[in-house]
């Protein structure tokens, strides 16, 4: 199955070269980009309709310097690009541009045109993980922005909502939705500024529902009569992969345990229960990207005194994602398979 991997996050720039009226019959036209980043230079763009010569093309008050081209000659159909440096702010430029057509008649071109440069804008989200019961997220952004839109899929492909916001030029905003009862699993969600600057964010987080295993006491290897409760997850994981194909992501597992044992060796013990369950979705044709870690009785499902054997404690947890699990930083790192 060929995938796609959706960035969690980009940024850029509505960015079109504005063809100014100019008649078919003109010997030349011309093209400006009068909206850019300013990590990127500014454009102009010469097209010839027939053979000119001598082109002289002066930019002024257009940035910190002076523009200046000279073209010995451009033949029919041919384009000449001229970019250059401009820093961020709104640029009234004027272009001059005076040549020769193929019959030696003079041309020229006085115009002025307004170049915006601006510098990209960062969004980030403030969501921990997509529960179900999740219907809102706090966008966060590193300069005011003005619109604000979000599409939430559920993880049956469907559309849960799609909802467009005008913002008031604020840094921080919270965008929801009109949930259902279907679980989401995929929100993207783009904001845009008064410049044409754009931002997206895309989040992918689909927690498993599964019958969790039993392994021996103090031991990680797969018994045989688990084995169809993990076909079972392979079955919905598989699913939910063929689903959202466009979206390219990966399978996160963690392992706990109860509170029978040190924390050191429950930490490796969950850690080789993970493992394990991650080889056997591998040997059954899980294709993905599959990290796995151990916390041990760091994080009880059921609170009990040490020493104590709880069933429910004894679990694993499978995500699907485009990136890693927020509580990395409290619970450490996955491994991958």
């Amino acid at each position: 199955m060929k995938r796609f991997r959706m960035a969690a996050c980009s940024a850029g720039f509505l960015l079109a070269l504005t063809p100014l009226p100019l008649m078919a019959q003109d010997p030349m036209r011309y093209e400006v980009m009068q909206r850019h980043l300013a990590t990127d230079p500014a454009q102009l763009r010469i097209i010839a309709n027939t053979t000119l010569s001598d082109v002289e093309l002066q930019i002024a008050h257009c940035g910190p310097t002076l523009v200046r081209r000279h073209f010995a000659r451009m033949n029919p159909g041919e384009v000449q690009t001229v970019q250059w440096e401009q820093p961020e702010g709104v640029y009234d430029c004027q272009i001059v541009m005076d040549g020769a057509s193929s019959m030696g008649t003079p041309w020229s071109v006085r115009n002025r045109h307004e170049f915006v440069s601006t510098s990209p804008i960062q969004l980030n989200v403030n969501l921990r993980e997509l529960a179900p019961d999740v219907s809102d997220v706090m966008l966060h952004a590193t300069r005011p922005f003005h619109k604000a839109s979000i599409v939430v899929t559920a993880e049956d492909g469907s559309v849960i909502d799609s909802v467009e916001r005008d913002v008031s030029g604020q840094k921080d905003f919270r965008l929801s939705w009109t949930p259902s009862e279907k679980r989401p699993a995929l929100l993207e969600i783009k904001i845009s500024d008064s410049t044409g600057a754009w931002a997206t964010n895309t989040i992918f987080y689909f927690k498993i529902p599964h019958t969790d295993i039993v392994f021996d006491t103090a031991k990680h290897k797969i018994r045989p009569d688990q084995e169809p409760y993990l076909q079972e997850s392979l079955d919905k994981i598989l699913d939910i992969i063929r689903t959202h194909q466009r979206v390219a992501v990966d399978l996160y597992i963690t392992g706990y345990t109860d509170t029978v044992g040190s924390q050191a060796s429950n930490d490796a013990l969950s850690l080789e229960r993970a493992k394990s369950i991650a080889s056997w979705f591998r040997s059954r044709g899980l294709s993905i990207d599959t990290y796995y870690r151990g916390v041990g009785e760091r994080s009880l499902a059921v609170p009990t005194p040490d020493e104590t054997p709880n069933e429910k404690n004894r679990r694993a947890v499978y995500i699907l994602s485009n990136q890693p699990p927020a509580d990395v930083g409290e619970f450490g790192r996955f491994v991958k398979l």
